[in-house]
């Protein structure tokens, strides 16, 4: 496990305590070894012959059901707080690998591992015959190797005229779907040209128009697909009088040095701008307990939605059981083959803390920074542990709240600080940021930046496209979506809780003959409809519509109304694909913007537990919320999701610039009154900000009166 002084820059004045047992901490360097050893004698004992190879793609923590651990967790806070400790939990992982055979077969199995104490084999079962687990990394890198051998491969590069000088660069990704017929597991390259030596050249400003298609288990290319090369149109680079002007490429970089190289002159007129706290952080860590103003959280990870955070409380007061990125996918909208069936599930094809980056100070968070660490397993089974894929920091979110007395002119002003817990992913070409953010206001906020380079397709220079746009000399960026489901399972000062949609309609108005209530026609009202059985609804922004997540048995002393936590949804675009389409089908959470089911169990995905290849088969939300279960009054599950139509600009090429979303739940009637009140106010004497003169000199203190000319 990490030491203190891995996770805490040396500037920092972090309190962190050392690991204590909590039951919702990750698996641990230990318990993976204990699990890899209980599973491969498990197998050695069940396998009939010697010759097979195991592939291990993902071992993650099993949350304790939920009846079990919610009451644990009041008796461990009740324990903590009189000094005591409580006894442990049983820890479980579950673990996903196959056994590759000598005669070329592969079987996947689920394995559930006790993993305190001597581990045990509990329950071993093979994935489900009609899906497809996940890819992984090595995985890629190994269908990669054997592509860059394959002479057919080769062959058609030369046939296609690729200039010898320049180096073939494939980009594993997802083959997606385009019929209910099962399969065999296949994984497609994008393949690109770097005519740069560097490794960091741009390859993506150059793709080349051939998908091969190679077998996930045995790496054997299966095939090879020519892709659409003109605007419109079915017609490959076989089709072309000639050969493709591959010397109209040309090198757009992103990479400092080799822009360096280059001669590009860089901003020479922006000066540093440090986040300086020097009494430290405000913020506490035991364990992976994370505690700051009046938050407490513990801040988990897994292989497959990265970070989640459980048993949140303000003031001591439940809020939310469990908060996750549950799923996303990436639907693209060109219609012909093969990118007809390109659509990522990138945490469930793939899995968000499979791909998180290695995070470093003074790059990707300011501040004074708490990382953590990550303890997972590479294919063999051997213990690997990422570094720093979570940051956690204070961040300056502008004005919390203001009033200014305009008889006396007196202002009443406070900052709004708010608890960052970040991770990011880098899922081949593109970059996802998640960063849950806690305010002193009670808050909880999820912002969503997409970054990284867009996934191009060779088009011939000159031609335009409507299922795109061309960013660079032969270069086509296809116009897609990225969808995105959030899980929320709330614990609104209990775990017996309604969700109720909220709009704001006008009352009924007749001029001739107006009702007594609303003579002038000025009035609205709230109209309140409660979910009673599992199911759906739709953002509607000229209704002001928001979904109240509310505790019916606990009264606000105030209101009179039951307290609660409001989403406002985002009112995106969702799935654009027919809803008759293999694509639309796929993605279960992308029909609507918010469902309401009822908990379960091990239910934490959007999409389904295998999305890999899959094509409507994957019992994901479509499953959870056909149950019609009871969600009035009881233990529900409040699932959000939202996207961005990304149809790509030039100025989106050779990276780019962040696209930003940000959802939010906020305490409605939680309260007896603002729970910000309390935040000391903003004043020269604490923030000791500079004024800049008109001429950009520094004056040292305004209060002072004293210029540093």
């Amino acid at each position: 496990m990490s030491t203190i002084s891995q996770l805490v820059s040396s500037a920092a004045k972090l309190s962190v305590s050392p690991q204590g047992y909590h039951p919702l901490d990750p698996i641990n360097a230990a318990e993976i070894a204990g699990a890899v050893y209980a599973i491969k004698s498990y197998i050695a004992q069940n396998e009939k012959s010697n010759d097979y190879r195991l592939w291990f793609k993902s071992i993650q923590l099993v949350d304790p059901p939920k009846k079990v651990l919610a009451p644990y967790l009041d008796a461990w806070h009740e324990a903590r707080a009189r000094g005591q400790t409580v006894d442990k939990l049983p820890r479980r992982a579950e673990a996903l690998l196959g056994v590759k055979r000598k005669d070329g077969t592969c079987a996947w199995y689920e394995f559930l591992v006790r993993v305190d104490g001597k581990a045990a084999v509990e329950k071993a079962e093979p994935t489900p015959a009609d899906l497809h687990v996940p890819a992984d990394v090595a995985e890629m890198l190994a269908c990669e190797e054997a592509l860059m051998k394959n002479e057919e491969f080769l062959a058609a590069c030369k046939k296609i005229g690729v200039p010898a000088h320049a180096k073939i660069i494939p980009d594993g990704w997802i083959y997606g779907a385009d019929s209910t017929a099962r399969t065999e597991r296949y994984t497609p390259f994008m393949v690109y040209l770097s005519f740069n030596e560097n490794e960091d050249s741009c390859h993506y400003s150059a793709p080349l128009p051939i998908v091969p298609v190679l077998n996930s288990d045995t790496f054997e290319l299966v095939r090879l697909d020519y892709t659409p090369i003109l605007g419109t149109g079915e017609k490959t680079i076989l089709d072309l009088d000639g050969p493709f002007p591959w010397h109209l490429y040309i090198q757009n970089e992103y990479d400092y040095n080799i822009l360096t190289s280059m001669g590009e002159n860089f901003r020479k007129d922006l000066k540093p701008l440090r986040v300086v706290q020097p009494e430290g952080a405000s913020f506490s860590l035991e364990g992976r307990v994370l505690r700051w103003q009046k938050w407490e959280i513990h801040v988990g990870f897994n292989a497959r939605e990265g970070i989640v955070l459980s048993d949140v409380r303000y003031d001591g007061r439940k809020t939310f059981y469990r908060l996750s990125v549950s799923d996303m996918t990436v639907p693209y909208g060109d219609p012909r083959a093969p990118y007809h069936r390109k659509q990522a599930f990138d945490l469930g094809d793939l899995g968000a803390g499979i791909c998180a980056n290695e995070l470093a100070l003074g790059c990707d968070c300011l501040g004074d920074i708490l990382y953590l660490d990550w303890d997972h397993l590479g294919v063999q089974g051997q213990n690997t542990t990422a570094k720093s894929v979570i940051c956690i920091h204070e961040q300056d979110e502008g004005i919390g709240w203001k009033h200014t007395n305009y008889r006396t002119n007196n202002p009443s002003v406070t900052r709004n600080r708010v608890l960052v817990v970040q991770s990011i992913l880098t899922v081949a070409n593109y970059e996802y940021i998640f960063a849950w953010k806690f305010d002193q206001a009670a808050g909880v906020h999820l912002e969503t930046r997409a970054t990284g380079i867009l996934s191009t397709a060779a088009i011939l220079p000159g031609e335009t496209s409507p299922y795109g746009n061309v960013v660079s000399p032969g270069v086509l960026a296809t116009n897609h979506q990225h969808i995105f489901c959030v899980r929320i399972d709330p614990s609104i000062d209990g775990h017996n809780n309604t969700v109720v949609q909220e709009d704001s309609v006008p009352m009924p108005f007749d001029k001739h003959n107006p009702p007594a209530d609303n003579r002038w026609g000025v009035g609205y009202v709230v109209e309140k409809t409660p979910f009673k059985v599992s199911g759906f609804a739709d953002a509607a922004p000229m209704k002001n519509r928001v979904f109240k997540i509310t505790n019916p048995n606990v009264i606000n002393p105030i209101s009179g109304k039951p307290v609660s936590y409001k989403l406002v949804p985002a009112p995106s675009q969702l799935m654009i694909a027919h809803p008759d389409s293999i694509q639309y089908a796929r993605a279960e959470f992308g029909e609507h913007h918010l469902y309401v089911t009822k908990h379960v169990d091990g239910e934490f995905y959007g999409g389904g537990k295998f999305t890999n290849m899959s094509n409507g088969n994957a019992k994901g939300m479509r499953t959870f919320v056909g149950r019609n279960d009871n969600v009035e009054n009881d233990d529900v599950v409040v699932w959000h999701s939202f996207g961005l139509t990304h149809n790509p600009r030039v100025e989106d090429f050779p990276v780019m610039p962040c696209e930003v979303h940000t959802i939010s739940l906020k305490p409605n009637d939680f309260f007896a009154r603002s729970p910000a009140i309390d935040v000391p106010p903003s004043t020269q004497a604490f923030n000791q900000s500079h004024l800049v003169t008109g001429k950009g000199k520094e004056v040292a203190d305004c209060c002072s009166g004293k210029a540093n000319l």
